[in-house]
């Protein structure tokens, strides 16, 4: 995935996201989303909890660090957002309950400013890049991440 997209197709985007993530898997699916402030992180998150089926507000975490919702997605029980912007160091995952979070089932972990946490992030994690200009922003599949 490499392609140019407006706000109003987010909800194209994040369907496409959702879909490519395993049906089955015996541990938390991680997606990175990475990119530069107001690049539509949140945004993405958002559509993507719709998408999954929560039925809440999803709100950035960027002073929480973590929330968690329940989804009604039939291969997903929670979707975790976590925005690691002001995490400095690895040690600070421990509160979090990092370990234990990355070996749950059926759930999976949308981390914003994931490069923060690079080190921490599961081998096989999703890693997307959004980026604008204008209205217009770009996201790509970063395979090789």
């Amino acid at each position: 995935m490499n392609e140019r997209f407006n706000e109003g197709q987010i909800g194209e985007i994040a369907a496409r996201i959702t879909t490519t993530l395993p049906a089955a898997t015996d541990s938390a699916v991680v997606v990175a989303l990475s990119g530069e402030l107001g690049a539509g992180k949140t945004t993405l998150t958002q559509a993507i909890a719709r998408e999954l089926g929560v039925s809440v507000a999803v709100q950035s975490p960027t002073f929480v660090i973590s929330k968690y919702y329940d989804t009604t997605d039939e291969r997903f029980d929670h979707l975790v957002h976590i925005d690691a912007y002001r995490i400095e160091k690895e040690s600070e995952l421990i509160p979090l309950r990092w370990e234990s979070l990355l070996k749950q089932p059926r759930t999976v972990v949308i981390v914003e400013w994931p490069e923060r946490i690079a080190a921490a992030l599961p081998q096989d994690t999703y890693w997307y890049r959004l980026s604008h200009e204008g209205s217009e922003r770009t996201i790509s599949y970063d395979a090789d991440h």
